[in-house]
């Protein structure tokens, strides 16, 4: 099979591939019936890790066949690498232990979910869990999953603003990074998920923007304008940077969720700021301020220059990542906002003094509204009338 197949086939186990890319690819299938049902197969596992694995067969001595193919590219460009130092690398890499082990890993990483990259030896990508592929899918399959995608070549003017570009403090390296971008922008009611070059994954929440260049050059930049959860490829070498408008957030590989329409939750009417780091080691530099170190579990809320740093719970960030709403001692009315952004639905209520009733749920955001509704009547003792895209509570 041509090699931009398997390319296109493993984009769309992803969910990374392009509208033109997947009408290219659904050509293909039809011309070619007898691939028609492992293709189809693959689409029907619930495992992203396991599918991949059945499509891609993988053989130790083909992979390292190009992977030496890369390493001698490599090597014949490097021009300050002296010939005993080359010669010296080359021997170890011919170790026969060395070029079985190297070969599977180049295809294998992080379960067979990324294709082998250049830089592998310093790149880790994230390990995407069950419950995360598990949610990709879900998403797709009940329509949550859309996004406006724009890139530099089929943009009208710039992806980003001069006025972005000094809000987002954006500086020259990274406008030259940008000549070649993506910008994504979700809906009012969707999410999206976005594998970057690197490797890293970022799921976007509805209303949210995401722009980020094609490649990335000596720094991993990225602005964010809204709600997203990064699961960040580990490069020692490479600082990954989140700009939003209050400062920067400085990683290197981790997971942590960013929103940056977080007034609501912290209770003001200024713009401002929410990080929530779940693993690994992050920092945050405000504006004009100086760079601030997180640990796990802990929530930086960044408003009107006022910056507080506290530990809390991290589940229901976790599960929001994975599909799920955990709502622990929410108001009524928090929860309904909640759902009445995923489902598009208004909401009515009877009494100022049902807003403040406590819930504690735990429910899949890709089930029907209908279900959920149900849990509420019982749980909290209310009576919830849905007439088309309208709730009234009494």
């Amino acid at each position: 099979m041509d090699t931009s197949i398997h390319t296109l086939i493993t984009k769309r186990l992803m969910g990374t591939i392009s509208t033109e890319e997947k009408e290219y690819l659904q050509e293909w299938i039809d011309n070619h019936p007898g691939e028609k049902a492992k293709y189809e197969k693959l689409l029907n596992s619930t495992v992203l890790a396991e599918r991949y694995m059945q499509y891609t067969q993988v053989d130790a001595d083909k992979a390292w066949e190009k992977l030496q193919a890369q390493i001698h590219e490599h090597t014949e460009t490097e021009e300050n690498m002296s010939s005993t130092k080359r010669t010296s690398i080359i021997h170890l890499l011919r170790h026969p232990a060395f070029l079985r082990i190297a070969a599977v890993v180049a295809l294998l990483i992080v379960g067979g979910a990324f294709l082998y990259h250049r830089e592998y030896i310093k790149v880790t990508p994230p390990l995407i869990t069950e419950n995360v592929q598990t949610a990709m899918l879900q998403s797709k399959e009940s329509g949550h999953h859309d996004a406006e995608i724009i890139t530099s070549k089929t943009a009208n003017k710039d992806l980003i603003s001069q006025e972005d570009l000094a809000l987002y403090h954006v500086d020259d390296n990274f406008v030259e990074q940008l000549t070649a971008a993506t910008r994504i922008t979700t809906y009012h009611n969707k999410e999206y998920w976005t594998q970057l070059s690197d490797g890293t994954l970022v799921h976007l929440n509805y209303n949210s923007r995401l722009i980020y260049p094609e490649k990335f050059g000596d720094r991993r930049d990225v602005i964010l304008e809204g709600e997203a959860y990064f699961m960040v490829a580990k490069n020692k070498h490479k600082k990954f940077v989140v700009h939003t408008p209050q400062g920067d957030i400085t990683v290197h590989g981790t997971e942590f969720y960013v929103n940056t329409h977080a007034s609501k939750i912290i209770g003001t009417d200024e713009e401002s700021t929410e990080v929530v780091l779940m693993e690994g080691n992050i920092s945050f530099t405000p504006i004009d301020g100086k760079e601030l170190p997180m640990q796990p579990s802990q929530q930086l809320c960044v408003a009107n220059k006022q910056l507080t740093i506290r530990y809390i719970d991290t589940a229901p960030y976790i599960a929001w990542n994975e599909g799920k709403f955990l709502f622990e001692a929410w108001p009524l009315e928090r929860v309904m906002n909640v759902l009445s952004h995923w489902y598009d639905i208004d909401v009515q209520y009877a009494s100022e003094s049902l807003k403040d009733k406590q819930i504690d749920g735990y429910f899949d955001r890709y089930d029907n509204i209908e279900s959920i509704l149900e849990s509420l009547e019982t749980v909290l003792g209310v009576r919830i009338t849905k007439r088309g895209n309208h709730i009234t509570i009494n």
